[in-house]
This record gives C-alpha cells, structure tokens and sequence, in this order.
C-alpha cells in the first residue's frame, strides 16, 4: 500500500474552530456508524459540543440515536430536504449534545439530483449547506455511506479530517489504498486543507491470529508515514446489545475496553486542535 505523506495529520493548529471529520470507508461493516455515535458521545462528555450528521441513506445512524427515518422523511426533516431542497440545516437539528441532523432512504435520490447541478458544485453542496451551523458545535461528525460516491465525495469536501475506521481482516484494509487515492483527489481539486486524522481499526479479536497478522501487516506498511494508528476497538457483544436497545456502547457499558478505545480517539482529535 503506497500513500503519500501530504495526506496525513501530524500536526492541526487552526486556532479555536469547529472541526469537521468524516467517517469514510467505501466497505460496509467496517463500524463507521457505531463508530460515529461513540465517537460523538465521548466528545460530548468531554465537554464538547458535538454533532453527527447522518450521510448515509440507510439510515442506521438515525436509527442508532432512536430516531425512526420513514417518520422524519414524511416530516421532511431529513439531510436531503437541505442537500437538494432549501430547509436550513439547523432546522434538521435533533437532540441537544450529541446533536443529529437524520437522514433517511430518499438520500439516495440526491445523488442523481445534486449531479444535475453545475458540476463544478456537485461536490460542494454539504460543505455550503453546514457553513450556517459550523460555529455552532466543536465537532461535526460525518457517517458516510459505504461507497465513494458523490455522498462520501461531499462529506470529504466538507470535512477538516478523515477518521477511517476498518475491520481487521484482509478484505478490509485491501480497499483502502483506493480511498486515500479519492483524498488525494480532493486535496488537489476541491479540499487542499483536508487531511487523515487516522485509521481506526473495528471488530479486533486480539486472540485471533489473522487478525493479528493483518494488523502488524498494517502497521509495517504504514511505518514511515506521517499516519496514526488508532489502538484497535475490540469485538464485543455489548455492541450488539447496545444495537438492539436503540443506544450507543458508551452508554450502556461506559467501562469497556472497546469504549475506552472511543474516548482515547476523542482524546487524539481534540489535541489535534
């Protein structure tokens, strides 16, 4: 896997402003959700102001913060009524710290929708939409969906860093050599600021030998480069429960190992800034 320097976050100084970091990974079931909703937590309890924006049509995250996305999209207050319609973002806003903007199934329309616009604005259109609502919260989490699509394209026109979170098997990390390509991308055309907060490795079995021989495999690759390893979230079943109650793990079981991992991740992005 070869990745160019530039792309990573060593350092982030840029006096007190908002950040925005978007969760990106083009493979489903990577933990970008539950990592979302963690991650927001443990900034909240940190004293920070934070907001997650659902970016994904399914919805999950939505569902995650007990919010039901068919009742949202019928009352038009779902990111798509602002991506391609005029609702003000702050209008979408659910719940106070963590903080929500929902989506639901008829995101999937905007993609085509947004493609009908100027080109050159495509991509742009989230980034605009949230200048409104930035000074209002310390961070802003983007769930992007499981594709590179203009959704994931906008969230990282939009976003400051990207966290990327990855399960530790070998299919997993085999794709991500192609998004770091889609960051350079955007760097060089459309976000020169954005950089890679780090990878965030999800679902570690630590008595497992594959997942072990994948994550020393990842760290060989990467040794060298300007890029953080983030110390993997183990497999547990309280996220599985933490599912079926509608809540985040950091909620329901705040003294987990795997939730520890969350709040250490919290902890490297605000001393990012």
């Amino acid at each position: 896997m070869i990745i160019r320097r530039r792309i990573f976050a060593a350092t982030i100084n840029q006096g007190h402003m908002s950040k925005v970091v978007a969760l990106a990974n083009q493979k489903g079931g990577v933990g970008k959700t539950t990592s979302t909703i963690n991650l927001a937590y443990a900034l909240a309890q940190k004293g920070k102001r934070a907001l997650a924006v659902d970016c994904d049509p399914q919805g999950s995250l939505t569902i995650y913060f007990g919010f039901s996305p068919d009742e949202l999209e019928d009352a038009e207050r779902t990111l798509y009524f602002s991506l391609v319609g005029d609702k003000p973002m702050e209008s979408l806003v659910l719940g106070e710290n963590p903080a929500l903007v929902p989506a639901s199934i008829s995101l999937a329309n905007a993609e085509p929708e947004l493609l009908v616009r100027i080109m050159s604005s495509s991509q742009k259109v989230l980034r605009e939409k949230m200048k409104a609502i930035r000074d209002q919260y310390d961070y802003i989490l983007l769930d992007c969906p499981p594709s590179l699509g203009l959704l994931t394209i906008n969230a990282l026109v939009a976003a400051d860093l990207v966290i990327v979170p990855v399960k530790t098997d070998n299919l997993s990390f085999h794709g991500v050599a192609r998004l770091f390509q889609t960051i350079e991308q955007i760097q060089g055309d459309l976000n020169p600021t954005l950089r890679v907060a780090g990878i965030l490795p999800t679902q570690y079995n630590p008595r497992n030998l594959h997942d072990n021989e994948i994550l020393t495999g990842v760290r060989q690759a990467l040794a060298g480069q300007s890029v953080q390893i983030f110390d993997p979230v183990n497999r547990s079943t309280v996220f599985d429960k933490a599912t079926s109650l509608g809540l985040p793990t950091i909620a329901i079981s705040p003294g987990s190992a795997s939730v520890l991992s969350y709040h250490q991740v919290a902890d490297s992005l605000i001393n990012l800034s």
